[in-house]
């Protein structure tokens, strides 16, 4: 009997992890935007209201850079508000980075409610593929 009431929150719990662990982005969704310009990559951090009411959050668009081959590695956060109208597209950071044959670019885009919750999240890798081969 012991065994089982311990299965039985073992799977309580793994299923409370799931569901809370779980960021939905039915009210606001971000979205980065990817584009290649001359040897370079300027990203785009938008927000997309989907609902009919007006909201607003908090942003934070980090760019990580590591150069595979020399070990360096540097960091660019931007952080912000906005507010959304209802159904509204809006684009909140753009970044410009220089990118080389051996560098590998996380991007992450994350938006916080008042609690400092996370309420939506895009993230994007460039060049991992190389690392692959």
């Amino acid at each position: 009997m012991r065994f089982l009431y311990r299965h039985i929150i073992f799977v309580f719990l793994v299923f409370t992890a799931i569901v809370y662990g779980q960021v939905p982005q039915d009210k606001i969704k971000a979205k980065l935007e990817i584009e290649k310009v001359e040897g370079n990559v300027k990203i785009t951090g938008t927000a997309e209201n989907l609902t009919d009411v007006i909201r607003s959050a908090a942003y934070r668009m980090s760019v990580i850079k590591n150069n595979n081959k020399s070990n360096n590695q540097s960091n660019n956060d931007q952080v912000g508000v906005f507010t959304l109208q209802p159904n509204e597209k809006q684009k909140l950071s753009t970044s410009q980075i220089n990118l080389s044959e051996d560098d590998e670019v996380v991007v992450l885009l994350l938006f916080y409610d008042e609690d400092k919750q996370i309420i939506a999240k895009d993230r994007v890798v460039i060049g991992e593929e190389k690392k692959k081969m």
